[in-house]
């Protein structure tokens, strides 16, 4: 249906969550206060492996204002459910019972009046433990006298997929190889706010507060693992302070407050501290990636051949840390013509804390991967690695194109983003030269395409590909939408409410926005792979599509004209060309709703509805020639950094940045910059000083002392600049921006690093993150 006023696409429209945030008027986890509540602290495993020969809580008990303090063995809840049947079973649960692998492992909770009670009495908890030897990385891990995390299965190896593919042996045996070692170490997403859990059980109902992306699965979850039906329990979402995927794991925790909760007949609170967080909250990264192409005469790649290792920590966890593995493989051909590719994946527990999800979830070590391989390839063919990626990268004519994965790209502009990121970084690198003449200064490329709204069924056993909104008219014209997915901070108010007002023809203050709370928004799967705008866009689309046509039914019968003859106008309907013949959405919802006796004949009562989607064209597990269209669509993008390196001192400082982006038909310019900048700052923080660092299964880096964050300082100025590739199938043309951020910094920033230093001999950058010490590793390394 026509509408006679401007769109609000891709209009700068304020963000209708701030002024609450900012004025201070957000309720967190750690807000929620209820009467009664008590407090829960845990006690976590000192040695990184150990069989639990006894956890005497006694002491503990007779503590001041202790209500109780359990061990694993006194559980009345099964294990956590191994739902993806092409991996071998953890079988873990909430408490350890017979063994511990990590360092933090939870082995008894104890819950008093107040948190310092619970701390003082945790305590005094005597945990009996015999040490066992660990195994700290992915090396030690896999050799043939190696200490077993999990005996019942003979090696270390949570999963080992070994494709084959005879179109890459022939490329392999036609043309010469070039290869390389990849490396991206282990971090962590740090958000600002922790985890947390509150829980009562009232009325035979369970209610659970807890920090997620995802409280319809939280709920499914806690049902299984309960032993409840999901219709007795409630999961809410209050405002969480950033989740990144991280809060898109189901932790221990979250199964254990609900069940004290249940039994003392009282509420009870979990908040995590941040040395918690540092130990217990899943870690990510940590893959290596060994790649080798058959390369052509002209450089170009005919086969990718390889393997992806993973170190998954004790993979004690839901969803299972292998999932950013399986992606990484889809994303290695990144947005060039690369025919055929075949790696292998290897999955391996090692006594670290259980590895999970992390924006970009795989892509940034694919991106790294190729990227560096690329630049290989040219400097040992003596090409320039710009012109070999101008031979390879997609142009307007390929599309649509599958990839040597399977991924269906069908709209993008790969070869312009590239092409006007490269003018980009080449301006910024000369202004900064002409600034700092003398410094080492250099510039780098990255260029990828990100899957977006994927499904999550071949890494979770039970997240798929779709979303539901539920649309409501108040009488008073007003519209109520609840939706599946979640807020965590970027924005998807603001998104939800544009779209909502965007289709119905109404301002956006007459929208209010509803999520997180199973009883209240419909069945979805929450916020994760950049879904959220996709998702809840083409159930929005088509819940409003169903109001428009009734409305305008309704608002033809008042106005005694042709439904054909209306257009929407602003805040209601009005015959097409006759500005002064209309009718305002609170006069058809008064009809459809209070005057019930003016509606046409034969029209029920009611202004609401329903609707679910789920993209088209989504492969929900591999097809017979192994090849999986995972995502809805793919966004594309170049990214251009410029940095200064102190080769005394192995400081690097990115000076300029540059991202030139593509997502389709932007909802919203300040949001998807928004989500761009803080990408790019994470990313920032990832390749040059975040690292988690273990020596004989002990953690180094357990508070911000030694986990270091970048601060304002170490995030320069970045430009953006938006393209426009409307997805053809996606409503609205929309495609996702969440995590096309933090993908291209650790390829784009490593390049640059090794051209600063290429005066210097250095070459072959393949490791981050590049702190000090590691940049003059590389300096020394290339002067002896």
């Amino acid at each position: 249906m026509q509408s006679a006023r401007p769109s609000l696409l891709g209009a700068r429209v304020p963000r209708v969550e701030d002024d609450r945030l900012v004025a201070g008027r957000g309720r967190f986890l750690a807000d929620v206060v209820l009467p009664g509540m008590v407090e829960a602290a845990f006690v976590r495993s000192e040695l990184p492996h150990a069989l639990v020969r006894g956890v005497d809580t006694s002491a503990a008990l007779e503590s001041d204002g202790v209500h109780v303090a359990i061990s694993g063995p006194e559980l009345g809840i099964g294990p956590v459910p191994d739902l993806v049947q092409w991996v071998r079973p953890v079988r873990h649960f909430p408490l350890a019972r017979d063994r511990v692998r990590y360092v933090g492992c939870p082995l008894a909770v104890v819950v008093a009046d107040d948190r310092y009670l619970a701390e003082d009495a945790a305590e005094l908890v005597d945990v009996d433990l015999e040490p066992l030897p660990a195994v700290d990385d992915v090396d030690a891990a896999l050799a043939p006298d190696a200490p077993l995390l999990y005996p019942e299965w003979g090696d270390n190896r949570l999963l080992s997929m070994a494709p084959e593919n005879p179109a890459v042996d022939e490329a392999f045996r036609r043309f010469p190889t070039i290869s390389g070692t990849y490396t991206i170490d282990r971090c962590t997403a740090a958000p600002m706010e922790p985890r947390g859990v509150v829980a009562e059980y009232r009325d035979d109902r369970l209610t659970v507060w807890t920090s997620t992306q995802a409280a319809h699965l939280v709920r499914t979850m806690l049902a299984d693992v309960l032993g409840m039906a999901e219709r007795d329990i409630r999961v809410i979402t209050p405002d969480v302070g950033g989740g990144f995927g991280q809060k898109n794991t189901i932790y221990p925790e979250e199964y254990l407050v609900p069940w004290l909760a249940m039994r003392l007949r009282r509420p009870v609170r979990w908040v995590e501290d941040r040395h918690e967080h540092l130990l217990t909250s899943c870690h990510a990264r940590d893959m290596r990636i060994e790649l080798s192409a058959a390369v052509r005469d002209d450089g170009t790649i005919a086969a990718l051949r390889g393997r992806i290792r993973t170190d998954l920590g004790s993979g004690e966890t839901f969803p299972g840390g292998f999932g950013p593995s399986v992606v990484a493989v889809g994303s290695l051909c990144g947005p060039y013509r690369i025919p055929h590719q075949c790696v292998a994946v290897e999955g391996v527990v090692t006594n670290k804390t259980p590895l999970g999800g992390y924006r970009g979830y795989g892509m940034p070590e694919g991106t790294f991967a190729i990227e560096r391989l690329v630049d290989k390839i040219g400097r040992e063919r003596g090409i320039d690695p710009l012109e070999l990626r101008r031979r390879m990268i997609l142009a307007p004519d390929d599309l649509p194109y599958e990839t040597a994965a399977g991924a269906r790209i069908d709209s993008g502009s790969h070869r312009e983003a590239f092409e006007r990121a490269v003018e980009l970084g080449e301006q910024l690198l000369a202004e900064e030269r002409q600034r700092t003449p003398d410094a080492h200064l250099g510039v780098g490329y990255a260029t990828y395409v990100e899957g977006v709204a994927a499904s999550a069924f071949a890494v979770t056993g039970i997240r798929s590909g779709q979303d539901s909104a539920d649309l409501r008219f108040d009488p008073d014209g007003g519209v109520t939408v609840a939706v599946g997915i979640s807020a965590m901070g970027q924005g998807s108010h603001t998104m939800v409410a544009t779209l909502v007002a965007e289709e119905l023809g109404l301002p956006i203050d007459q929208v209010r926005v509803v999520m997180g709370d199973t009883d209240t928004a419909p069945f979805g799967l929450g916020s994760f792979a950049s879904r959220s705008a996709v998702v809840a866009g083409g159930a929005i689309a088509q819940a409003a599509e169903v109001l428009r046509r009734k409305g305008t039914e309704i608002a033809a019968h008042l106005l005694e004209a042709s439904p054909d003859d209306l257009e929407l106008a602003d805040g209601g309907f009005q015959v097409r060309g006759s500005p002064g013949s209309s009718v305002p959405w609170s006069q058809v919802a008064r009809v459809a709703l209070t005057r019930t006796f003016e509606l046409p004949p034969g029209t029920d009562p009611g202004l609401d509805a329903r609707a679910s989607y789920e993209p088209p064209g989504m492969d929900h597990a591999p097809r017979p020639d192994g090849k999986m269209n995972a995502s809805a669509n793919y966004t594309n993008s170049t990214h251009a950094a410029v940095v200064e390196v102190d080769p005394g001192t192995g400081v690097v400082r990115v000076r300029r940045y540059a991202v030139v982006h593509d997502c389709g038909h932007i909802i919203n310019p300040l949001t998807v910059a928004g989500q761009i900048h803080g990408g790019v700052a994470q990313g920032i923080g990832g390749v040059l000083h975040e690292q988690l660092p273990y020596e004989d299964g002990q953690p180094l880096a357990t508070t911000f002392v030694d986990y270091v964050l970048p601060t304002a300082c170490e995030i320069p100025d970045i430009t953006t600049e938006e393209l426009c590739s409307p997805a053809p199938e996606i409503p609205f043309g929309i495609k996702g921006a969440g995590e096309a951020g933090i993908i291209g910094p650790p390829a784009a920033i490593a390049r640059a690093v090794e051209h600063a230093l290429e005066p210097l001999g250095v070459a072959d950058v393949d490791t981050t993150p590049l702190t000090p010490s590691a940049v003059r590793r590389l300096i020394e390394g290339a002067r002896s």
